[in-house]
């Protein structure tokens, strides 16, 4: 089964399998790799992963994005910024180069 993920009306992104290249673990569930870290930007849902079995974070670009409503995306991503004070994060590489910021981080090679 597919990951799936949603924004009613707004953006969906399916990803059949997932593969880590840190450790090269294989799933498409939320068993062997967690997606809280995923963000919604103005081209869509783009997923972060961090992989359970050895901590990778990474961006899976088997990923499909499909915009639904791009007005209406881009609107609750510019209001989601402005509510939360996240950083606006505009598109697929800011994403990637976000996650692996936070890799960086999380190995101790970025101070």
């Amino acid at each position: 089964m597919a990951l799936k993920f949603r924004l009613k009306g707004l953006a969906e992104t399916f990803i059949e399998e997932i593969i880590c290249p840190g450790c090269n673990a294989r799933g498409n569930d939320d068993q062997h790799f967690a997606t809280e870290l995923t963000k919604v930007t103005f081209e869509g849902i783009i997923v972060v992963v961090q992989c359970r079995a050895c901590g990778e974070i990474f961006v899976p670009v088997t990923q499909r994005m499909g915009i639904l409503d791009p007005a209406a995306l881009r609107s609750a991503v510019e209001k989601d910024h402005e509510d939360t004070g996240e950083p606006l994060l505009p598109n697929f590489n800011a994403v990637r180069l976000s996650a692996e910021k936070l890799n960086a981080q999380r190995k101790g090679s970025l101070q």
